[in-house]
């Protein structure tokens, strides 16, 4: 049963329930008050006659005529005859005898069909001082709901009532079928929504006007945002895995076709090289059980202590083999002892990226420089290029996801480096900076706090500020 008629019938009886009440029980008061009302008219009309019949008895003053006269004037229901005798017998008057009977024939018809209309004599002797004068014979309803105005009353009562209930009852259909076909309509409204959801199509339309509906309807509209943003995070994920793993492969291949080729001899650190870019790729595949879950909470954080200066150049020399392909010269301007203090593998990743765009971007026969510098608690990686450079439009949006330059060209890029970039470096509490013109290459400024006295505060000599402990990280992070 649909939701419109369960509310169409749950109306009806409800204003059949009210309306019915509501008809007894001012039918019955009403009935009340006017058989009251009659009772006491009674009451009166009896004392006026016995009054009357004193008055006549004692002056015998009124002809036949008269006495007719007066008295028919007290002859209303329930009052059906009066007879006035006097004192030996004799009767002076009988009103609503055969005069009256005809007039209210067709009432007393009515009021036998109906098994009413019950009538007693009441016989009330005319007395003055103590001297009986006659005798006065009242004929009447043996009850005052039983006159015949008190019927018709009745009958006009219960079909008024019936009317009124009639006007009511297709009133209230008439209002029930509007708001059910609204509420009915929103409902739909409110279905076809979720449908729209649930087939992935963009749910839109008016929300109701009924709160409890429109509660509802925003609420789908909500989740909706929830699981577009989830689907949103999903597809970044997937492209962030994907962008990482290009990298690592990229060094494999250029490493194994050089080895064919005979231009490359496997060394001890050409090994290291490769085994550092098969440990990262072993390292992506194993987070990739992120993308079941969307709103999963990224990897933790892995702190080591290490020297910058093997990490810096094993990156370099896996990728140098690349760049030389290209004829693009790739520097190392220092080599300096720098102990640092941060995530290896995020921040190999800033520097694979940012490398990787240099090499994109730069022509054949440029270059490539790479510095470091630590000064007290911060550290800093330049990354320098003589590129096609980048206008100062665009910088504002570099770290975009899928953000590409208009000077990309036919480059099969997915514009996720640079926000892979900024990603790692707000985990890091770092930050980049980007000096860049048209036709003037590129310059990558990135800037880490060390966290030794955050991470090891037990390690650090904090009385002289001497130096700290450290460790070489693994070769899983030297990507």
């Amino acid at each position: 049963m649909t939701l419109r008629r369960q509310w169409l019938i749950l109306l009806t009886l409800t204003a059949v329930l009210a309306v019915g009440i509501h008809s007894v029980v001012l039918g019955s008061l009403i009935n009340r008050y006017f058989q009251a009302y009659t009772t006491a008219n009674y009451q009166k009309n009896l004392a006026q006659i016995k009054q009357f019949s004193q008055k006549t008895l004692m002056e015998k003053s009124y002809t036949i005529e008269q006495l007719d006269t007066q008295l028919s004037s007290y002859l209303s229901d329930p009052i059906l005859r009066i007879r006035l005798y006097d004192a030996k017998g004799g009767l002076l008057a009988d009103i609503g005898g055969a005069e009256a009977a005809e007039g209210m024939m067709s009432g007393m018809m009515e009021q036998m069909m109906s098994g009413s209309g019950a009538r007693q004599v009441d016989s009330t002797p005319v007395v003055v001082s103590g001297t009986v004068l006659g005798r006065l014979l009242i004929t009447r309803y043996e009850t005052v709901g039983d006159s015949l105005v008190n019927a018709k009353f009745r009958d006009a009562l219960i079909r008024d009532s019936l009317c009124s209930f009639g006007i009511v009852l297709v009133a209230l259909v008439f209002v029930g079928l509007f708001v059910s076909r609204r509420m009915s309509r929103d409902l739909t409204r409110t279905a076809s929504m979720a449908l729209d959801i649930d087939m992935d199509k963009q749910a839109n339309g008016p929300l109701s006007n009924i709160r409890e509906v429109r509660v509802i309807q925003q609420s789908l509209l909500e989740l909706q945002s929830r699981l577009r943003l989830r689907q949103i995070g999903r597809k970044h994920l997937v492209d962030e895995l994907v962008h990482q793993t290009r990298t690592p492969l990229t060094i494999l291949k250029t490493h194994l076709e050089a080895m064919q080729d005979g231009m490359l001899q496997i060394t001890p650190d050409v090994m290291q090289t490769c085994e550092a870019q098969i440990e990262h790729l072993s390292s992506i595949i194993t987070n990739m059980r992120r993308m079941l879950d969307a709103e999963r909470e990224n990897r933790p954080l892995h702190i080591e202590t290490f020297d910058f200066s093997p990490f810096i150049r094993q990156i370099l020399s896996g990728l140098k083999l690349q760049f030389g392909r290209k004829q693009v010269e790739l520097r190392l301007l220092n080599q300096n002892k720098a102990v640092l203090t941060t995530d290896p593998y995020l921040l190999s990743q800033c520097i694979y990226n940012l490398l990787t765009n240099a090499y994109k971007f730069t022509e054949p026969g440029g270059r490539v420089r790479v510095s470091y510098e630590r000064s007290g608690e911060s550290f800093s990686v330049c990354i320098k290029d003589s590129g096609v450079g980048i206008s100062p439009e665009e910088q504002g949006h570099l770290f975009d996801a899928y953000f590409k330059g208009s000077n990309v060209g036919s480059d099969s890029g997915d514009g996720l480096g640079l926000y892979v970039v900024k990603q790692n470096l707000d985990r890091l509490n770092g930050s980049i900076q980007v000096e860049s013109a048209p036709g003037q290459g590129s310059s990558f400024l990135i800037r880490i706090t060390d966290g030794r006295r955050k991470y090891w505060p037990s390690r650090c000599k904090t009385s002289t500020g001497t130096g700290c402990r450290h460790h070489k990280p693994s070769a899983a992070h030297h990507r």
